[in-house]
């Protein structure tokens, strides 16, 4: 693998094209920028050099994939999906996988998947961005310091105002809409997005942070032992985020068109600090781990393009499907990580946050294989 091409998919994207520029000095004459308009990947190709190559791939043709395919090695996905054609490839002929942002469809299947991996010699890690990907990263140095874990928080802050691609902050606020469950004190409720204060790093500071059903959460109580695992979301401005958090509340989910995404973004142009700020309890002892800074496209770049060198190099070569935090060690991560420039803060101990509950969507519940239903509740159970 370690002589073969990396692919790019979506490799011209608000992410893709950074992490690009990122990778082809470093693999020369083995960068593939891949997207469905050939003259757009030739284009940023001619701009990064190194010999990188264009390629056509439609993540919707599986036509388009198997071309795509020949001479790769390692593939990093920077597009959204909505099926599982390129995975499915990629495991089929053995080929290391990841994703920055993976949709939660692809768990519904993942003991068949990581049976086929297995088979193929294929290493898939699911979640190469900030969250799945650093959140996991952090999660585990901090339950590995304190020992166990009974729970763990993901809290994230956007600004409007920062760059994503065409459909990524349409698709965060729309998930705010969704119904999901909370699992408190035992039993089940029906979990409205409500906020409550999270200190983030500067420059974002303290914001209200609503319960959001980040996918990095799903796996916790599998792969870290969790009782309890729960996402936030806090929007910049401050405003957006309590008015997102009302039209939830009424299930509104037309208001989220991207005319109206547009335009907040104009008005907004400047707000691009983000922030991510995890923290695992164990014992009554809770610590913390954050990252913070502007432009998350370059932190998510970063990010991606330290588990993109681990596969093409073959450092991580064990078959099957993963998530970060059960093949990747937090510290090598972390020291390639503040090698590009972006250091999280080291743990620290905080306040224990009460009450203890955990959300996790239906959808979220049933790629991960481990809920039980109650209506439209779901139950993670270990």
């Amino acid at each position: 693998m370690a002589s073969k091409d990396l692919l790019i998919a979506g490799g011209y994207g608000v992410v893709g094209r950074r992490l690009g520029a990122r990778l082809a000095g470093e693999l020369p004459e083995r960068v593939v920028i891949a997207g469905r308009d050939l003259q757009r990947a030739e284009a940023l190709c001619r701009e990064i050099g190194h010999g990188s190559r264009a390629r056509r791939l439609d993540v919707d043709d599986a036509a388009t994939i198997e071309h795509a395919l020949v001479g790769v090695g390692t593939v990093i996905s920077c597009v959204v999906q909505r099926e599982r054609h390129l995975l499915e490839a990629c495991v089929a002929r053995g080929v290391g996988y990841t994703d920055v942002a993976p949709a939660l469809a692809f768990w519904s299947d993942a003991d068949r998947l990581g049976s086929a991996a297995r088979e193929s010699g294929a290493c898939v890690v699911l979640g190469a961005g900030l969250s799945p990907g650093v959140s996991n990263m952090m999660a585990r140095k901090l339950a590995r310091d304190l020992g166990r874990v009974d729970s763990v928080e993901t809290a994230i802050a956007l600004g409007v105002g920062d760059e994503y691609g065409p459909d990524s902050l349409r698709h965060v606020l729309e998930a705010l809409a969704r119904p999901f469950a909370v699992a408190e004190a035992g039993g089940l409720r029906a979990a409205l997005p409500n906020g409550r204060p999270v200190c983030f790093p500067e420059p974002v500071g303290e914001r209200i942070a609503y319960l959001f059903p980040w996918s990095d959460v799903v796996r916790y109580p599998t792969t870290l032992g969790a009782a309890t695992a729960l996402g936030r979301l806090a929007l910049d401005p401050p405003w957006l985020g309590r008015a997102a958090s009302l039209l939830a509340r009424a299930r509104a989910r037309r208001w989220v068109s991207g005319s109206i995404i547009e335009q907040l973004r104009k008005a907004y142009v400047g707000r691009d600090c983000f922030a991510l700020v995890v923290t695992v309890e164990a014992g009554g002892r809770a610590v913390r781990m954050s990252f913070a800074g502007r432009h998350q496209a370059e932190a998510t770049a970063a990010a991606a393009a330290v588990t993109a060198r681990a596969l093409a190099s073959g450092a991580l070569a064990a078959p099957g499907v993963w998530l970060p935090e059960e093949i990747m060690d937090p510290e090598q991560f972390f020291a390639a990580l503040a090698a590009s420039g972006f250091r999280p803060t080291p743990p620290e101990e905080t306040a224990p946050r009460e009450p203890r509950t955990g959300a996790i969507t239906e959808a979220q519940a049933a790629a991960a294989g481990t809920g039980v239903s109650t209506g439209n509740c779901f139950f993670r159970q270990r």
